[in-house]
C-alpha cells in the first residue's frame, strides 16, 4: 500500500534500543513533522505535531488512547530529541488491527494540513474511533461476498467511481448505486452459475438500469485475500478520501471477522475469467405483481448458465456512468 504506515511500523520491529526513556520512531512517509513509533509493549503509536494547542480532553478507550500536548522523548535514526506531540496509541498486538490502524490513520493525516490544529486533529481522530467501533459488530456480509465486490472494483476501469457508488447499509437493495443505475454482485462456489435473489432485486425501478455481476469464487490455499485486492485497488487510485472510504467499507462490512481479511484466499484467476455481467431484462424472474400482498421476503435461486451476457447481446452501456466505470 502506497505511503503505508504499517511498513514503517514493521521496520521499527527490527530495531532495538537499550534506552527505555526514548520511544523508537520514524517519520511518516509523507511528512517530516509526524512520527510513527513502537511502544515498549509493541503497540503502534503516532506522534502528531499540532499547532493552535487548545488543551483538548484526552481520550482513553479500550483500544485507542489519544493524549494531547504531551512532552515526548523520541529516538529517530539514532538521534534523541524532545518535543511536544499529540499521541495516538492503539493498544493491541493483533497484526491485522495494527495494519488497519497505521495505514488508515496515515491516510487521515494526509488529508490534514501539514501541521494541523488540535481541533482538526480531534475531529479526525473521532472518525478513527468510529471505524474501530465497527469491528465489535457482526459482519454485514460474508468474506466471499465482500471479496467478489472488491474483485469487480479491482477489474474496473474507474475504480474510484465504483467506490463512491459502493453501499454497505443492510437496507441497501444493491451493492452499487449511483442514485440512478444499479449493480448487484453475485458469487457462487457451485459448479453452475446459480445465485440467490430477493424478488425486489430483479424488479428494479423502471427509470433505472440494473446489471448483475456474476463470478465463481473458490477458496484456495493460495490466491488473493481481501487485503491483497484492497492493495491492488489502492495502487490504482490517487484520491486520499477514496482510499479512506475503501478501507472504511471493508472493515465496516467484515465487522468482528476482521482476522479473516488476510487469512482466507480465493482463486483470483478463475474468478477473473468467470466474471460476467447480465442485464436484468434477460434474467428469469418472478413478477413482483404476481405475488400476493400477504407474502413477503420472497427469495429464489436462478441459474444464469444459459443467459446471454451484456457482451454477447452487445448492450450499449456507455450512457450509464456507473456501467461505464466497469470498463466492459
Amino acid at each position: 500500500m502506497e505511503n503505508s504506515g504499517y511498513k514503517v511500523f514493521l521496520n521499527l520491529h527490527n530495531r532495538e534500543t537499550s534506552d527505555q526513556a526514548y520511544v523508537l520512531v520514524e517519520s511518516v512517509p509523507f511528512s517530516i513533522h509526524h512520527k510513527i513509533g513502537i511502544s515498549n509493549e509493541g503497540f503502534p503509536l503516532f506522534f502528531v505535531k499540532c499547532n493552535n494547542i487548545s488543551k483538548s480532553i484526552d481520550i482513553n478507550l479500550e483500544l485507542i488512547s489519544v493524549l494531547f500536548s504531551q512532552d515526548c522523548n523520541i529516538k529517530e535514526k539514532e538521534k534523541n530529541s524532545n518535543d511536544t506531540f499529540t499521541i495516538v496509541l492503539l493498544k493491541t498486538l493483533n497484526r491485522d488491527l495494527q495494519q488497519y490502524f497505521t495505514d488508515v490513520f496515515s491516510i487521515i493525516l494526509q488529508q490534514l494540513e501539514p501541521i494541523p490544529s488540535e481541533i482538526n486533529l480531534y475531529r479526525e481522530v473521532r472518525k478513527v474511533i468510529d471505524l474501530f467501533s465497527s469491528i465489535a459488530r457482526p459482519p454485514i456480509k460474508s468474506v466471499q461476498g465482500l471479496w467478489a465486490e472488491l474483485l469487480v472494483i479491482e477489474k474496473a476501469s474507474d475504480p474510484e467511481y465504483l467506490i463512491h457508488s459502493w453501499h454497505i447499509s443492510p437496507s441497501d437493495k444493491y451493492d452499487f448505486n449511483n442514485s440512478k443505475d444499479k449493480l448487484e454482485v453475485k458469487s457462487t462456489t457451485k459448479s453452475k452459475r446459480i445465485h440467490r435473489f430477493s424478488i425486489d432485486q430483479l424488479n428494479n425501478n423502471p427509470g433505472s438500469d440494473l446489471l448483475i455481476a456474476s463470478t465463481f469464487v473458490i477458496e484456495t490455499g493460495t490466491g488473493k485475500s481481501i487485503l491483497n485486492l484492497r492493495d491492488n485497488i489502492i495502487s490504482k487510485i490517487s484520491d486520499i478520501k477514496v482510499k479512506l472510504r475503501l478501507n472504511e467499507i471493508i472493515y465496516k462490512t467484515i465487522g468482528n471477522e476482521y482476522e479473516k481479511l488476510g487469512d482466507i484466499f480465493f482463486d483470483y484467476q478463475q474468478a477473473s475469467d468467470s466474471l460476467s455481467f447480465y442485464g436484468v431484462i434477460d434474467i428469469p424472474r418472478i413478477d413482483i405483481n404476481e405475488i400476493p400482498v400477504q407474502v413477503t421476503n420472497v427469495t429464489f435461486d436462478c441459474d444464469l448458465t444459459n443467459v446471454p451476457t451484456v457482451l454477447e447481446k452487445k448492450y450499449d452501456i456507455k450512457a450509464s456512468l456507473l456501467f461505464k466505470s466497469l470498463g466492459i
